[in-house]
């Protein structure tokens, strides 16, 4: 297994269904590759961090990155601390952060329609940073930066030295329920007779979301019928609490590199942190049904 590969992508490449393949189609900029932000502070706007949820995207190739991040959160959510190496750090453009690389990290980037992770470093004799955002680079995805708050002039120049990392729990743990309640969307919409492709995912507090490509395949769904709509929703809303009571395993696999997410048999490329199994999601509500440029978005909240 090639963590630091998968890290370095940490991206969807396709989407298998139950009874109905799914061709995979290069996708150029469109998909977690192009809005993973690796900029210094956090987007503007939910449209800067929208994923390709379980979408076809172009796969990269193994061994592009010359350095890269060993990315535990790959492997398990719940891993909350690690010990690291400074590898490298270097002063914000603005002079307010140190962003730090670390021979390996706890720290989910933003990036594939998920926050970032938050947190603390720590190392003996130095002041603790507060991690603040975590993002790839621009050049090499490989890299992983924590941009770091707090007094760090005496971190200058200290690589090679030992560091343990501390992710924000609970913020960690909401991430996750709302990321795979994205990919149980999934999994409740093939359950009522939707054929329609996964497509923008946003998986934030404010507002998550599944966006899907409508397909003549399947069962259909007028958007102007606020009837229809409505009947849908409440559809939803009892598959969805079937499923989570359900508490469905979600899987983890490697396919040819690619990180793989499967719950109750739909499975998607993704590189997100996820629950065990879906009882841990709790309770879901459909906020929401509507059309989005020629898509139909269905928004969601997990209390």
């Amino acid at each position: 297994m090639d963590v630091a590969y998968i890290a370095s992508i940490g991206l969807p490449v396709h989407c298998t269904l139950p009874e109905r393949k799914v061709q995979p189609a290069e996708q150029e900029g469109t998909g977690r590759a192009s809005v993973a932000k690796p900029a210094l502070a956090p987007p503007s706007s939910k449209e800067d961090s929208i994923a390709v949820h379980g979408c076809s995207q172009k796969q990269h190739t193994a061994g592009h990155s010359q350095s890269a991040s060993k990315a535990l959160y790959m492997d398990a959510t719940y891993v909350f601390q690690c010990s690291a190496i400074l590898t490298s750090s270097k002063v914000s453009e603005d002079g307010q952060a140190l962003l730090v690389e670390l021979s390996r990290t706890v720290f989910h980037p933003q990036g594939g329609g998920q926050p970032a992770d938050i947190g603390r470093l720590v190392a003996d004799g130095l002041p603790s940073l507060d991690v603040v955002f975590a993002s790839k680079d621009k050049v090499d995805p490989g890299v992983l930066w924590h941009e770091c708050r707090g007094d760090f002039q005496p971190w200058l120049g200290k690589e090679g030295v030992e560091v343990v990392c501390n992710v924000d729990e609970p913020r960690r743990r909401l991430h996750a329920r709302l990321h795979s309640a994205g990919h149980l969307l999934d999994v409740a919409m093939m359950a009522l007779g939707f054929r329609w492709k996964p497509g923008k995912g946003y998986h934030f507090p404010d507002g998550p979301y599944v966006e899907y490509l409508p397909s003549q395949d399947g069962r259909q769904l007028d958007v102007k019928d606020a009837k229809a709509k409505e009947l849908v929703m409440q559809e939803l809303a009892s598959k969805m609490k079937e499923l989570v009571d359900k508490k469905v395993a979600t899987n983890i696999e490697f396919v040819d590199g690619v990180r793989m997410i499967a719950m109750d048999g739909v499975s998607c490329g993704c590189g997100g942190t996820h629950v065990e199994h879906s009882g841990e999601i709790g309770e879901v509500s459909i906020k929401k049904i509507q059309a989005k440029q020629g898509n139909i978005r269905v928004s969601y909240a997990v209390a």
